[in-house]
């Protein structure tokens, strides 16, 4: 096979369509996508479906700023479930309370509603959850979820609709490059020739991009989640305990999905401990007392793509005039796919870009030494 393209997208997750998606739109439709498996099976359908703004950088604020205003016109546009419920940290020591009351008044600088709340508050909001061990929490009304499969398979079938041609299992070996450009793609089906070239392949991205000297510093750290059968609504927000870096989400279908950090090595294959479950248990038992008789319908591990300062790695590659990297989106690809998509569209056509710090997160920025800073991680 010998396929020419103006576009090769390498990675069918939710970035890699999101940025065919407003190509199209744009009436820019000579794409080729290259997935090694099937579509979404990298991070974007392990993915917590939460979508929020409430970061501690400007960067991720006004990324997140601009796709939390894209995701009703998705919602909209392609029939994506979406709901604004709104996300809470819960915090139990006082040095977390002073920490993020700088954190709501940072947000409030820059027009995110946060709030500090009681635990009489967060009873209201979440009526079965036990504060007892609580002193505050953070709502922030403006984050909320998205269906994860929906959002992938619907903007899939609209970009197919319109002319992306999509290749599914088959991996890419290595890039291929000519006089300072990047030509094409060596695949297990052979060369995809193309113009112009965005490796959005998740964990995947280091790996092919080490083909032609690209080394981004991304280490793929094994992650657990596990989902319940689904109830009827109980709580909209999503939950994060800010001590133990873990999460409670009641995503659209009903199931109750939980993470919990649990320390792994980076780059290793990503296995499922028992030990996790027990971990997740011991958790969230504490706040719901009637999670012990929930059921566990599965439990999966997949990777979040890090990078030293916990922000993507977005836009063109200096060395390579044609060649645009999306990765290291440390666990936020889905939540950001929006605006991420939406910019990645505007550095491939040469249009001006609409989100205020966006160039801070371009490739050069570790060998120039201009890092970016973010606490708010969880998971």
């Amino acid at each position: 096979m010998t396929l020419k393209t103006k576009l090769l997208i390498i990675g069918a997750g939710i970035i890699g369509v999101m940025t065919a998606k407003f190509l199209v739109d744009k009436g820019f439709n000579d794409i080729v996508i290259v997935e090694k498996k099937y579509p979404g099976s990298g991070g974007t359908y392990r993915c917590a479906t939460g979508i929020r703004a409430s970061f501690t950088s400007l960067e991720h604020v006004e990324l997140m700023k601009r796709s939390i205003n894209l995701w009703p016109i998705l919602s909209k546009q392609h029939n994506i479930p979406y709901k604004r419920g709104g996300y809470i940290w819960l915090l139990s020591r006082p040095e977390h309370v002073e920490l993020f009351k700088k954190i709501v008044d940072f947000h409030h600088k820059h027009d995110i509603p946060t709030k500090i709340i009681s635990p009489e508050e967060i009873r209201e909001i979440v009526p079965t959850i036990r504060t007892d061990n609580l002193l505050a929490g953070v709502y922030d009304p403006l984050a909320g979820k998205a269906s994860c499969f929906l959002s992938l398979l619907n903007i899939l079938e609209y970009i197919k609709k319109k002319g992306v041609k999509v290749i599914i299992n088959t991996p890419v070996y290595k890039l291929v490059t000519r006089n300072h450009k990047v030509v094409g793609a060596m695949t297990s089906k052979g060369v995809i020739e193309a113009e112009k070239i965005l490796v959005a392949a998740g964990h995947g991205s280091k790996k092919i991009l080490d083909t032609i000297g690209l080394d981004l510093p991304l280490e793929n750290i094994p992650k657990h989640a596990l989902i319940t059968e689904a109830y009827k609504p109980l709580f909209d927000p999503l939950l994060i305990d800010w001590q133990t870096s873990s999460y409670i989400v009641q995503v659209l279908h009903g199931g109750f999905l939980i993470g919990a950090n649990i320390e792994e090595k980076p780059n290793t294959p990503p296995t499922n401990r028992i030990d996790y479950l027990f971990l997740a248990a011991n958790i969230w038992t504490k706040y719901f007392p009637w999670l012990p008789y929930v059921r566990v319908l599965r439990y999966w591990t997949g990777y979040y793509v890090m990078t030293p300062d916990h922000h993507p790695v977005i836009g063109p590659v200096e060395e390579y005039e044609n060649l645009y990297v999306a990765t290291g989106f440390s666990g936020h690809g889905f939540m950001m796919s929006p605006a991420v998509g939406e910019a990645m569209a505007n550095y491939i056509l040469g249009q001006k870009q609409n989100i205020p710090y966006i160039e801070n997160l371009s490739p050069e920025r570790f060998t120039k030494g201009k890092l970016v800073k973010e606490i708010a991680v969880f998971g």
